[in-house]
């Protein structure tokens, strides 16, 4: 009895194997098991389905392990149709089907909400992607061995090599060989090439040394479509032209942009007729066009100097007399804009600061509408601004912008009490 319980409390080592079942699949990706009450994150598992692991990391409050055998397979699992998955870092869950994908995803919001003890008034919606592959209009690539491009590695900085991705679009993925020779001829202080499809053709900008981007885009020349270096290209949305240049933000997924964007237009539609509306970290202001449809006097605030005469274009363009740009930090800005009826919110990865998060929950607008790409992120504002906050949370809806991946997006509605 005592030797089963020495081995009962023995540490797990890194490159032990384990046989686990899978309960359900968490943020980041993982999926949830437990060995002898110690949480396990899986890379590689199904909801439902036993599996043999082999450990790769040891926390003070959890394993790490990799999927090597599956022994009674769940329904949703499928081959991934990448060669590199699993050791290249961009993809997590291409093993999954994706309407299963789609559940998870689902479910990995849900959890984040409960724990805040948020509750939307109604029914989490879910919106899934025009096309779960070659959906990626931007791409960054590292530069690896000889002529080779690809990602960086799960685990570690070593760039996997890849010939193809399949979430990128057939354009980028065509250029892939001729850039990469192109890159191979330049110095060392050339180390990641990103390539963005535009309507003319790919916008090519070389980092940290933005100087060889031409260089290279002449170099990889050819047949097919058109290299631009680093000009600027336009993307359309709606029938309308929108400049983009290969360092400013883009939504990568075009195609499924509409349901996320039109979300935003249909929740507005009827309540900022007449009114002012902030569009806040509006980038090239192809949404605060969109808001200037509606009949509202919009003010996009932008802090970046490129993005902010991009969307002062796009006023001109498409809004002139409705739209207008204030550049600078949303921080700075806001407070000059209390009379708003509304605000759009579509901050970086890392959410709103506290700033924003203060003054908002002391002076904000009547209406808010939060675009967040981080679940976490997500969850902190929202209970800033509605548990404890003067907001209740109305109306929650996901957009599936990355599939094959763990990222997604969320609007979520707010109302002032």
């Amino acid at each position: 009895m005592s030797r089963l319980l020495a081995e009962e409390r023995a540490p797990v080592a890194v490159g032990e194997c384990l046989e686990l079942r899978c309960e359900r699949i968490v943020h980041l990706g993982r999926g949830l098991a437990h060995h002898r009450g110690q949480v396990v994150l899986l890379f590689g598992a199904v909801p439902g389905e036993l599996v043999r692991a082999r450990v790769t990391e040891r926390r003070p409050r959890y394993l790490r392990a990799d999927v090597e055998e599956v022994l009674d397979p769940a329904p949703g699992r499928v081959d991934p149709l990448c060669p590199v998955f699993g050791e290249c870092g961009g993809c997590q869950l291409q093993h999954l089907e994706y309407s299963q994908q789609l559940k998870v995803k689902h479910g990995v919001l849900l959890e984040e909400l409960r724990a805040r003890r948020l509750e939307p008034r109604g029914e989490v919606e879910v919106l899934g992607a025009a096309s779960p592959y070659a959906y990626r209009w931007r791409g960054e690539f590292h530069r690896g061995a000889g002529a080779s491009l690809g990602f960086k590695s799960r685990s570690g900085y070593r760039t996997v090599p890849v010939a193809s991705c399949p979430i990128h679009t057939d354009e980028i993925n065509a250029a892939l060989a001729g850039v990469g020779a192109a890159l191979a001829g330049e110095p060392p202080a050339v180390q990641t090439v990103s390539i963005t499809r535009v309507e003319e053709g790919l916008l090519v900008q070389t980092r940290p040394d933005v100087q060889a981007g031409p260089r290279v885009a002449l170099a990889a020349a050819g047949p097919g479509t058109p290299l631009l270096g680093t000009e600027s290209g336009s993307v359309l949305y709606r029938g309308r032209s929108f400049r983009v240049t290969p360092s400013s933000f883009i939504q990568v997924n075009q195609g499924t942009l509409p349901q996320l964007y039109e979300t935003v237009v249909d929740w507005l539609r009827d309540e900022v007729a007449g009114t002012l509306v902030v569009d806040a970290y509006a980038g090239a202001g192809v949404l605060s066009v969109r808001l200037a449809d509606l009949g509202a006097k919009v003010v996009a605030v932008e802090s970046g100097t490129a993005a902010a005469r991009l969307a002062a274009l796009h006023a001109e363009m498409y809004a002139p007399g409705r739209m207008v740009v204030r550049r600078g930090d949303v921080e700075a800005i806001l407070p000059e804009l209390s009379a708003c009826h509304a605000i759009v919110l579509d901050p970086p990865r890392s959410g709103l600061g506290p700033a924003v998060r203060g003054w908002l929950g002391l002076a904000g607008p009547p209406i808010l509408v939060y675009l967040s790409c981080d679940v976490a992120a997500l969850g902190r504002d929202l209970e800033t601004l509605c548990r404890l906050g003067p907001y209740r949370l109305e109306r929650v809806r996901l957009v599936d912008m990355f599939p094959q991946t763990y990222h997604f997006e969320v609007a979520a509605f707010l109302r002032r009490w």
